[in-house]
């Protein structure tokens, strides 16, 4: 005690970028042993001297956050500090606002992307990131779909607001895609889970990813340009505050990577985009909530050639085509939310969710091929090394779409969260959903084979057999509803040990399936108490133990049918599919220490999942083909492990390492009894990214991402996962990006009004493939003049630059 000069109070609250509370922050004065540490509402107070200057840190893991110089305080003064942000950038998450004493948080991985604002990223969205996650696969750079722990693409919740999202129906490769509706500059946080989500989530079998956009409190300005696009985004809020708003436009054009396809010819892709999220503050306790997005996706191909080299060193073999014909795909959507969000009291919070989504997509392709199987030489001492000298397979194809899609879905849901108690909040919704849907259909693919039709029909008549026929018409209203109720408890503060318990009901009016989803999660910091008695005690900082966080996650999850499950590859409506279930389990442990006198964070999840009643499906790329029959079980269990850190100052960097294996059993199969690898089976993914800047010369920064990924089952043509016994070659993909601050209003003076209206300048390079490694997507297959099947590889976009220009006002 410091007796008659220890008579000052400073007091506050601290919180994370979002506004939630953070507690276990250690709060000392230099030059004093006496220390607080901020409570479950991330408030603190502590007794100072007055009379003199004083420097207060703010610390987590005993590394400081923030350090605060204050003038001398007077006897018995009180001083309130302003509202305390922090936040430490670890990786995919920020380790403070991921704390586990709060009950709201529950089992979700927080994420700030503008952590990652420069990490080069082809797909130039937001899933850039999220395919970066342990336990997220994607083996296809210019697609922002991903699959998680032995899920398919369609096996994701996405949310924007509280508003979910759905992607494109007719799209069939990644180099047809648009971006997705997130605007990664609009967004404020993103909460993601792998599997083992709570009840208040909605029905889908793998993951949750739920968008927070931004509400500013100042006027900013920002654009971007680069030889892929450009964008805009404008954010601010009225002078009285009342009214917030951010806005966005993208443009996209990705023909300068599709120049580098086997596949040449003339590509006219483009995508716009605008959108705008708006909050207005009519009393203190209650705000309008509101999000508008329009977007246009064309995509047009007119192929001409193609040459495809494969093989093996001594058994060199080319495929050469000819082309004629075009493809043209085309996909707007316009989606409006309103929330109306009540907060009678600190307690209580009910939000009245209403969102009007459309959806029209068409696609039209008539593409005929000529092509050649021919031999290469491959004797380096040859004359005609590397050239053809013989031609041992033709043939002719036909390729024939004529399809649209047509979506409208209306939503209307009322939710709330009520906090009873420090220890006990429960969380509840009701949903009501009416989707319209008008779909046509009519595909066709015919083959021609050495003047053969493939496949023959074995019919005297020589009836014309067509080796893929797809022919539908849907104009179909059905209504749907979901409920839930979730508790979550704070069973012990001292040990932050948290339940999240909840139940989950659906029904849908098409099958009438009524569906039931129990969930739970559970979480504990055994070293806890330790901590906060060495923290709070003034003890010396090597008696601290390490932070760590055991968790687990069980329930019953299940996910009806939205458009393409619907059908058999033929395109028949099937009105008795049902909803494809799943159970998850999940253990893990989630550590916190030091290192270099850095921060590092290291996470774990063991899991399995069971499933029941699938829909047994193949893959092309990026679409989907569903079988149209609820004939399958099958089971994923793997481990995915991330290790987080900032190796620099600032810089967040991480390495993860995912291992699965996900196989199913398919009733009348031809070994029905035999588990056989599921399309998404990747046995082994491993990434890591790293940022770093010049000693000295923080303003110049280079930023690595690394991925491989073991390859997927594929097999020979036709719809049968059963003869998927062969695996695509691994994928391997390293990009790099450079950049370099060329202007930080902050920090440097000009006497040039122009260059003072900036901010911020950034000048990037990215080298896209930097390897330039042929990544195999899919195969083509053809036919020889023996009749020998030969899968030709298609290829990846190859090595590329591009310049990135980023302007912030």
């Amino acid at each position: 005690m410091h007796g008659q000069k220890r008579d000052a109070l400073i007091k506050g609250r601290i919180t994370d970028s979002t506004g939630k509370p953070i507690s276990d922050i250690r709060i000392k004065v230099d030059g004093q042993n006496e220390s607080a540490l901020s409570n479950g509402d991330g408030r603190f107070s502590l007794k100072v001297p007055s009379g003199k200057a004083l420097t207060v840190d703010f610390l987590y893991l005993n590394l400081s956050q923030k350090a605060v110089r204050l003038q001398p305080l007077n006897a018995t003064q009180d001083f309130e500090f302003p509202p305390i942000t922090l936040s430490v950038k670890m990786g995919f998450s920020d380790i403070i606002i991921t704390d586990s004493s709060s009950k709201k948080q529950g089992a979700m991985q927080r994420v700030n992307p503008h952590n990652y604002d420069y990490i080069p990223n082809v797909s130039g969205g937001i899933e850039g990131i999220v395919k970066n996650f342990a336990g997220v696969s994607s083996n296809n750079e210019m697609s922002s779909q991903y699959s998680v722990r032995g899920g398919n693409y369609d096996e994701n919740l996405v949310y924007i607001n509280d508003i979910e999202i759905y992607r494109p129906q007719l799209v069939r490769a990644g180099q047809e895609e648009g971006l997705s509706i997130a605007n990664t500059d609009m967004v404020q946080s993103l909460d993601f889970s792998a599997g083992g989500f709570e009840a208040r989530y909605g029905d889908k079998l793998s993951s949750v990813l739920d968008i927070h956009y931004k509400n500013p409190d100042t006027f900013a300005l920002k654009t971007n340009l680069s030889l892929l696009g450009a964008s805009g985004e404008v954010e601010g809020t009225s002078k009285d505050h009342r009214l917030q708003y951010i806005a966005g436009v993208r443009y996209r054009n990705s023909q300068y990577l599709l120049s580098s396809l086997d596949v040449q010819g003339e590509y006219l892709p483009s995508f716009v985009d605008a959108q705008a999220y708006l909050t207005y503050h009519i009393t203190d306790k209650l705000s309008l909530n509101y999000l508008t997005y329009y977007g246009s996706n064309t995509y047009l191909s007119i192929p001409q050639s193609q040459t495809t080299q494969f093989g093996t060193a001594t058994n060199a073999v080319q495929l050469v085509v000819a082309f004629q014909g075009k493809q043209l795909l085309e996909y707007s959507t316009f989606l409006n939310g309103l929330t109306l969000d009540y907060q009678p009291d600190k307690n209580d919070d009910i939000k009245f969710i209403n969102s009007f989504y459309t959806s029209a997509e068409s696609e039209d392709y008539d593409i005929i091929g000529a092509y050649q199987l021919q031999q290469l030489d491959a004797n380096l001492g040859d004359a005609n090394f590397g050239k053809a000298i013989n031609t041992f397979g033709y043939g002719e194809f036909l390729y024939h779409a004529r399809d649209s899609f047509y979506a409208e879905i209306f939503s209307s849901e009322i939710k709330g969260t009520h906090n009873f108690s420090p220890t006990f909040d429960l969380l509840w919704g009701v949903k009501y959903q009416h989707e319209h849907i008008y779909s046509a259909l009519n595909e066709y693919t015919y083959v021609d084979s050495v003047d053969y039709s493939v496949p023959q029909s074995g019919n005297p008549r020589k009836t014309l057999v067509l080796p893929a026929y797809v022919y539908s018409r849907v104009n179909a209203d059905w209504n749907r509803y979901s409920a839930y109720a979730q508790g979550n408890f704070l069973l012990d503060k001292d040990y932050n040990s948290n339940l999240y318990i909840g139940l989950r009901a659906n029904y849908w009016d098409f099958n009438h399936e009524m569906l039931i989803s129990p969930r739970a999660q559970f979480s504990f910091e055994p070293n806890a108490p330790h901590n906060r008695r060495v923290l709070a005690g003034g003890m010396d900082d090597s008696l601290l133990k390490k932070r760590l966080i055991l968790k687990a996650a069980a329930g019953i999850y299940s996910q009806p049918p939205f458009f393409k499950e619907l059908f058999a590859p033929d395109g028949t409506l099937v009105p008795g599919i049902r909803a494809q279930k799943s159970s998850h389990i999940l253990i893990g442990q989630d550590l916190t220490f030091n290192m270099w006198n850095r921060p590092f964070r290291f996470t774990t999840d063991l899991y399995y999942k069971y499933m029941w009643d699938l829909i047994p499906y193949t893959i092309d790329d990026v679409h989907i083909i569903y079988l149209g029959n609820n004939n399958a079980t099958g089971y994923a269990g793997g481990v995915d492990f991330q290790l987080h850190g900032n190796l620099v100052n600032e810089e967040p960097s991480w390495i993860s390492l995912s291992l699965l294996q996900t196989a199913e059993k398919i009733n009348g199969g031809p070994d029905y009894t035999k588990f056989i690898p599921m399309p998404t089976d990747q046995r082994v993914r491993f990434s890591f990214f790293f940022q770093d800047y010049l000693p000295g010369h923080p303003t110049y920064k280079v930023h690595l991402n690394f991925v491989f990924g073991t390859g997927l089952p594929f097999g020979p043509p036709g719809l049968t996962p059963y003869k998927d016994t062969l695996r695509l070659p691994p994928y391997k993909r390293v990009d790099i990006g450079f950049s370099k601050m060329l202007w930080d209003k902050s920090k440097q003076h000009t006497n040039s009004k122009f260059i003072g209206t900036f901010k911020s300048i950034w000048l990037s390079l990215e080298v896209f493939n930097l390897l330039n490694i042929n990544n195999t997507v899919s195969y083509l297959w053809v036919q020889d003049i023996d009749g020998n099947q030969w899968a030709v590889p298609s290829y990846l976009t190859t090595r590329r630059l591009n310049f990135a220009l980023e302007m912030k006002f």
